[in-house]
């Protein structure tokens, strides 16, 4: 998911009252967010809550006071909220076309040399 996209959406469609209000619906106090701006204070929220393992619920509570967001985000909510039972299910909606397949180039490199064995 991109937070970029996700903290530039809590400054265009939050005010600073709704976004106070939101924080404290999250249990986060705002005014405990150690950034100056609302930008800061907003990049420090979706840290916080993606170092406590809810940046899923942030991102459920915004699509809920904002629903015309929920196309941006309906795939990383439905891939975080995965039946426990069925934890693979995520992958069934994204062959069906439903989030995108990777959302970051990955950064591994295979070794692909070929090493004779010189042992015979």
């Amino acid at each position: 998911m991109d937070r970029v996209q996700l903290r530039e959406d809590l400054l265009t469609v939050f005010n600073l009252d709704e976004f106070r209000l939101l924080c404290r619906r999250l249990g986060v106090e705002y005014d405990q967010l150690r950034g100056k701006t609302p930008r800061d204070k907003a990049g420090l929220l979706i840290g916080t809550m993606e170092r406590n393992g809810r940046l899923p619920e942030l991102v459920q509570e915004v699509v809920r006071e904002r629903p015309h967001l929920e196309t941006n985000y309906s795939a990383y909510v439905a891939i975080e909220t995965a039946a426990a039972d069925d934890p693979l299910s995520w992958l069934d909606r994204l062959a069906k076309g439903e989030g995108p397949a990777i959302e970051e180039p990955p950064t591994m490199r295979w070794n692909t040399e070929i090493i004779e064995d010189d042992d015979e």
